[in-house]
């Protein structure tokens, strides 16, 4: 299967995490199975949706399909970058990097000079992993 690329830009709104999984379900359906493409979905949903909570800047979406696999990415403005939080059943949120751990194979932060991109890699397990896909630092 050849490789396949989308990008989307969308503002810190509430509404862009619906605008970019709307987006992004045209763009999978076909490239990939449904239960990939749903879990890419939700990972995408959490992404932005930490972008709009904690960034508060416009965002670049970008996903990349290769070999059934697929890697979606959230380019932000701001240089913090998001952590995974302590499981705490009482807290109302705090838990959508876990989710993005929980789906992904794996995921990471990128910084660069004007803030930071988020990514995460969503697959069969038999997909190889692109090679300029290397985690910085531990997730």
């Amino acid at each position: 299967m050849p490789d396949r690329s989308w990008a989307l830009h969308l503002p810190a709104r509430h509404t862009s995490c619906r605008r970019a999984r709307l987006a992004l379900q045209r763009f999978l359906t076909a490239l990939v199975p449904e239960p990939v493409a749903q879990d890419a979905l939700l990972v995408l949903h959490e992404l932005v949706a930490n972008g709009v909570d904690h960034a508060r800047t416009p965002m670049r979406l970008t996903a990349d399909v290769h070999d059934g696999a697929v890697r979606v990415a959230v380019r932000d403005g701001s240089a913090t970058p998001g952590r995974e939080q302590p499981l705490d059943p009482s807290a109302a949120r705090g838990r959508g990097l876990q989710i993005v751990s929980a789906v992904s194979r794996r995921w990471g932060v990128r910084r660069h000079a004007a803030g930071k991109t988020t990514w995460a890699e969503i697959g069969p397990p038999t997909a190889a992993p692109r090679p300029e896909f290397h985690p910085v630092g531990a997730v």
